[in-house]
């Protein structure tokens, strides 16, 4: 069976499907704001994130996203 490990970022809601399309990521929403996916296993804010609705993030946000990605991305790999 698979293992799954996850951070919560507070203010952040952060969720994944578990059949949803490749390349992997995740969707992180900071309400009335803005949605993103975080495509996890690229490098670079251009890469990394891909904005669905709403604002530009910013840039303690994205700081706070590529840190936390980079921290958890080979832990169960």
């Amino acid at each position: 069976m698979g293992k799954l490990t996850a951070f919560s970022i507070e203010g952040m809601k952060i969720w994944f499907w578990s059949r949803d399309h490749n390349p992997p990521h995740f969707h992180v929403k900071r309400d009335g704001q803005w949605e993103y996916r975080v495509f996890f296993l690229e490098e670079g804010a251009v890469q990394m994130f891909q904005r669905q609705w709403g604002k530009l993030l910013s840039r303690a946000d994205r700081r706070l996203l590529t840190e936390k990605v980079i921290q958890h991305r080979d832990e169960d790999l």
